[in-house]
């Protein structure tokens, strides 16, 4: 018997679970019917079509992937020690959303890329602000020291980020040295050394 009174968001849920199971190519709408007990046309009540929920699970991806990292802010943590840290943790989860998830993304409906657009522009505000309330808890950093504004620094280094993430770099190691520059002026070989094996 079909459960009554389920709502969208225990939907996603349950579809989220398939898809991180079986991969967003063994998702369809009469397995996250089965799986919360409901009909096929209850899910369409909420999904209208299976791109809608492809782009629930996808934005759900996202969110969860970074969420983590970006809401730890751990004190006396310095800027470019953040950053390193996240783009680990971004390197980690675009590992695993590509196994099989950017073929079913690009097999997307036009509508469907541009919520799914939507939803990943979502996800990098709160990259940047989470960034920017690193950089303004780091006392030792200085952004004046290069010239720029703090949302200015935090945009250019989020992009550099994601384009090291699509030409698959495995890590930052030159965007946190330019940033160690440009924020904390000259460091002691012995803090260099520190910075170089993740100490603080």
């Amino acid at each position: 018997m079909a459960r009554q009174g389920i709502g969208r968001e225990a939907i996603a849920e349950a579809a989220y679970a398939l898809a991180e199971e079986r991969g967003l190519a063994g998702l369809d709408i009469r397995g996250v019917a089965e799986a919360c007990g409901v009909s096929v046309g209850t899910i369409y009540n909420h999904f209208p079509t299976k791109d809608d929920l492809l782009v629930e699970v996808i934005g759900t991806f996202w969110q969860r992937a970074f969420h983590e990292d970006l809401c730890r802010i751990v004190e006396g943590e310095r800027f470019d020690v953040f950053v390193s840290r996240v783009y680990a943790a971004m390197c980690s989860a675009l590992a695993a959303f590509r196994s099989d998830w950017l073929p079913q993304i690009s097999a997307l409906s036009i509508q469907g890329r541009d919520e799914g657009k939507m939803r990943e522009s979502e996800t990098f505000d709160h990259i940047r602000a989470g960034m920017l309330a690193v950089l303004g808890a780091d006392e030792l950093a200085d952004p004046t020291r290069a010239g720029v504004e703090p949302a200015e620094l935090v945009a250019f280094a989020l992009e550099s980020m994601v384009a090291g993430l699509c030409a698959g770099d495995a890590d930052c190691r030159v965007l946190a040295a330019l940033l160690r520059a440009a924020l904390y002026g000259d460091v002691s070989d012995r803090e260099r050394a520190a910075l170089a094996a993740g100490e603080r």
